[in-house]
């Protein structure tokens, strides 16, 4: 057995026999007859076989520890190792239009999680993200989706959603008038493997790729962006970053667990700095040895929203709880549970005033919304969206006086 370019190369039992015969030959005698050596031969033959079988298992074993050669779940355990996660599938989204033949007489619910699906034998289903609504007089209703399963054959043409295992009452036909889009395969092992590479040959623990990557591997990141001034002058009189030094601006995550990542990934002589483009958080994280260190961060820029809204209901109304749920699901805060959700609205992103309405419009029971007002301060007052800086991220509070819901 031998190693070349560190594969492993494993002999076969027909090889191992043969060494076996030539050991036999030199302890027995070189005059062994063929009578005598098919008897070795045959008495080889098992342990020859566990042998090779052993050596598949060793080079299984060296593969496993080295980038080039690993699959599967031993390269995600290698790879996770510098910072390199495997990207999960995405499932594709898109919106799908439910329809009737003529004005319904009452109002017809889709509830959420309904099942649709393209046509033949093995069909792309997806589920309804929201619940919908076809209002009395009204003949459809436009609600989002997202697939079942991650892949790309999630992504579909327009008009190809046609089929509905269970249709909703009152519901006729159902389809997408545009394509839907966002699925993405699980990354491939060599898509994996190359990137995990390109990592370690940027320099590993001192590049801003590998900070970046480092953090967004943590448990509840959602986004991660980096300042960096990799001069020798210093910008802090000015506001800016001190020389050889950057900023992460963290969403997500526990404090502690970033600071331990920027320690263990940055740069010996840079330094960790915070409160330049964001809120300013300082841990203390522990080498190995012993050592502590004061890591510094940035958090985005909370930017509290208000919203008051003045709606219809019919009998089917779920509650005002559930119109504040719906709200702060789509910006992200605190829902009436008092349980945090991250939202639809990222960091940096504009919270959209018809996306607002449509949260609301998608609550069972709510017929119409006859005014709303989204704004960041109290009492609101806009009509529009409302635009975020880099570094801002929308949230909005369900437990307090933050949304305001009207009756007519």
């Amino acid at each position: 057995m031998t190693i070349v370019d560190g594969h492993f190369q494993p002999e076969s039992s027909d090889d191992i026999i043969e060494a076996l015969l030539e050991d036999a030959k030199e302890y027995f005698g070189e005059d062994l007859n063929d009578e005598q050596l098919a008897v070795f031969r045959l008495f080889y033959q098992p342990v020859a076989n566990r042998l090779a079988e052993a050596q598949e298992h060793i080079g299984l074993v060296l593969s496993s520890a080295q980038i080039d050669y690993a699959e599967g779940q031993a390269l995600d355990l290698l790879t996770a190792l510098i910072g390199v996660p495997r990207r999960e599938a995405q499932r594709a989204e898109g919106e799908v239009t439910f329809s009737r033949n003529s004005p319904a007489t009452t109002d017809y619910s889709i509830p959420r999680g309904t099942l649709v699906q393209t046509e033949g034998i093995e069909p792309v289903r997806f589920l309804t993200m929201e619940s919908g609504q076809i209002p009395e007089g009204e003949t459809e209703v436009t609600v989002p989706i997202r697939a079942l399963y991650g892949g790309v054959e999630g992504n579909v043409g327009s008009n190809t959603i046609t089929v509905m295992p269970s249709p909703p009452i009152g519901v006729d036909s159902v389809t997408n008038e545009e394509g839907t889009s966002g699925g993405r395969d699980e990354e491939s092992d060599d898509e994996l493997r190359e990137r995990a590479k390109e990592d370690l040959a940027e320099g590993s623990a001192s590049t801003a790729p590998a900070l970046v990557t480092g953090i967004r591997s943590v448990d509840g990141v959602r986004s991660v962006g980096i300042f960096i001034n990799d001069t020798n002058v210093d910008h802090t009189d000015e506001g800016g970053l001190p020389a050889h030094s950057f900023e992460l601006v963290v969403d997500g995550g526990e404090d502690q667990d970033i600071g331990d990542m920027i320690l263990e990934k940055k740069a010996a002589g840079d330094t960790s700095w915070g409160g330049v483009n964001g809120d300013l958080v300082e841990v203390e994280s522990r080498l190995p040895n012993g050592q502590t260190y004061d890591v510094k961060f940035s958090r985005p820029i909370p930017v509290p929203i208000y919203v008051e809204a003045t709606i219809e209901t019919t009998d089917e109304y779920e509650g005002d709880d559930a119109v504040r749920d719906s709200i702060t699901s789509y910006i992200g805060g605190t829902l009436t549970s008092e349980h945090e959700v991250p939202g639809e609205v990222d960091v940096g992103e504009d919270v959209l005033f018809g996306k607002v309405e449509y949260a609301i419009r998608s609550v069972r029971g709510v017929y119409d919304v006859t005014d709303l007002k989204v704004d960041t301060s109290e009492p609101p007052e806009g009509t529009s969206n409302i635009t975020m800086d880099y570094n801002e991220r929308a949230l909005i509070s369900a437990v307090d006086d933050s949304i305001t819901i009207n009756h007519e």
